[in-house]
């Protein structure tokens, strides 16, 4: 069987989580031995292997390069979402790699920058399509559902404009995916995939089973408390900061807070929380954050279609505190307690209060280590490829 991946971007181009998902699952399809490729977007064409996996990496067809710090007008941006909803300029280059690598599944996932002309093409050669949803893409040009501090409850018109055709397209692939039942049932009652097959299928991770023998609780009388990831309002920095500095004067705590964010942001975010408990780590290891921290807290404020941190968090066998929006929800299901409403202000506060009234309510985060072999990278790819197989 030859796979061919679709995501905006893949390594070492790394935004989010779906490029570390994508890349996963390229390189064990093809540890069971399918031949894969990756068909990508970048600054400059580029044809090389990685691991065993054939990467096409295409220069982005649009008037900028929109994964970059510059800031772009209003103008500008309509422009690149307009030549984005059905982008032809890369018609021949895409039919040729077809033509070379000749594949029986075109796997899509990010979609933005190629749009979703990438399935007519699939379909014009007879190409099995299956597509993972991992962002608001099709509904939303921006791919996140969340407009000034709210999440969007409705589309909005230049929303539905921008997305009228991409529906259409929705209805003439085989076989849609979800990361999260969340977003699999938010495009679905939305009208998305009309009379297409579907599931909902975890993203994957590597772990040893045997790291949950033992919960490890903070030592010490200090607790410390930890954010990784992106570093704007949409991810609930803000409101994070702003429950910390509400917090009683006698709580023992620190806030070590990992991610990139230009200076005047982080001189904003200083601002609302500037005590000396409050440490910005800038970009870290994962790994060595986790080694830090006793409590991870993920404040995300739009609905995250999964929350791979929060799993990371886990597989770190750390506390985690989440945000009941999106996929987090359903990933702490089994922790109720440990969950807030990030529209209430004073909730994630109420969950601190109460563990540093009694510090022995960390004990009861809990997660079943035979639910966890569902998020296993192994067992992912097999159902991908059980997917790919039947569909």
């Amino acid at each position: 069987m030859k796979i061919l991946i679709v995501n905006t971007l893949y390594d070492p181009y790394k935004i989010g989580g779906a490029e570390i998902s994508v890349q996963a699952l390229a390189e064990e399809f093809s540890i069971n031995g399918k031949e894969v490729g990756v068909l990508t977007l970048g600054e400059e064409d580029n044809h090389y292997n990685l691991n065993d996996v054939l990467i096409w990496r295409l220069k982005i067809e649009n008037n900028f390069w929109p994964f970059d710090d510059a800031n772009k007008s209003t103008i500008n941006k309509l422009f690149w979402h307009i030549s984005d909803v059905n982008n032809k300029r890369y018609d021949n280059k895409i039919k040729n790699i077809f033509n070379v690598f000749k594949p029986d599944i075109l796997f899509t996932n990010n979609l933005s920058g190629f749009s979703t002309r990438v399935w007519s093409l699939a379909k014009s050669n007879n190409i099995k399509i299956v597509h993972t949803l991992r962002d608001y893409y099709l509904q939303c040009p921006k791919t996140v559902k969340f407009n000034k501090g709210k999440n969007c409850n409705k589309l909005c018109f230049d929303c539905k404009m921008l997305s009228f055709f991409k529906k259409e397209a929705s209805k003439n692939i085989d076989f849609v995916i979800g990361i999260s039942d969340y977003i699999l049932q938010d495009h679905l009652n939305q009208g998305y995939f009309k009379d297409v097959p579907y599931r909902v299928i975890y993203n994957g991770f590597k772990f040893n089973n045997e790291i949950f023998a033992k919960k490890k609780l903070p030592q010490g009388e200090t607790i410390i408390f930890g954010y990784i990831g992106q570093l704007n309002k949409s991810k609930g920095v803000e409101l994070l900061l702003n429950s910390f500095s509400h917090l009683d004067k006698s709580n023992k705590w620190k806030l070590q807070i990992a991610g990139k964010a230009d200076e005047s942001y982080l001189n904003k975010l200083k601002q609302i929380n500037g005590s000396n408990n409050v440490e910005f780590l800038g970009f870290v290891n994962s790994s060595d954050f986790f080694n830090k921290i006793d409590v991870l807290i993920v404040p995300s404020l739009w609905n995250e279609p999964f929350g791979r941190v929060v799993l990371e968090g886990i597989i770190k066998n750390k506390v985690v505190i989440g945000s009941n929006v999106g996929g987090i929800k359903e990933l702490l299901s089994e922790n109720p307690y440990f969950l807030f409403n990030p529209n209430d202000e004073g909730d994630l506060l109420r969950v601190l209060k109460s563990i540093f009234s009694n510090k022995n309510i960390l004990q009861k985060f809990s997660f079943n280590p035979d639910k966890l072999s569902k998020f296993s990278l192994k067992k992912t790819s097999l159902q991908y490829l059980e997917v790919f197989k039947k569909h």
